[in-house]
């Protein structure tokens, strides 16, 4: 039976790991277009954001730990009348991803282009945060922001 990501990040995080995922999640779920499934019911730890990208939960101290997201963002901003600070672009470029030869039909990596700005390379999921602060979080709201508009004009 799958879990709620909600009662995973719960049960596995903890302080400020906890709240800052859970803030990420309910803004996710707020917009009501990135449905957030289990990857494998036999294992927690990996979470579908459709649409959007991916979560891994652990809490372990070790890489992706405690919590990873993962937003696929090429091409962002070329289809929306959002407007972008030049702060976000710069926060967003900082944590592209590079590809990690996870053995996806995508390796050695893709070109993206995000915020306008050509990147080559990178994994198929274009940004990582790592156990993103307050701050991330924020801007990672933007980005979900900039990418609902999209989804709204297309």
């Amino acid at each position: 039976m799958s879990k709620k990501v909600e009662d995973v990040i719960n049960s596995v995080l903890r302080g400020e790991a906890q709240k800052n995922a859970l803030e990420l999640i309910t803004h996710i779920q707020a917009k009501g277009k990135f449905p957030i499934k289990q990857h494998d019911e036999k294992d927690e730890s990996g979470w579908n954001v459709d649409g959007l990208g991916f979560i891994v939960i652990l809490g372990s101290a070790d890489f992706p730990a405690p919590w990873t997201m993962w937003l696929g963002t090429d091409k962002l901003c070329e289809n929306t009348t959002s407007s972008i600070g030049e702060s976000v672009k710069e926060f967003a470029w900082s944590h592209v991803a590079p590809c990690g030869s996870c053995g996806g039909n995508c390796t050695p990596g893709t070109q993206a282009t995000i915020f306008g700005k050509v990147f080559e390379n990178t994994c198929q999921a274009n940004l990582m945060f790592h156990n993103p602060n307050a701050e991330a979080i924020e801007v990672m709201k933007k980005i979900i922001d900039v990418r609902t508009d999209e989804n709204n004009n297309s």
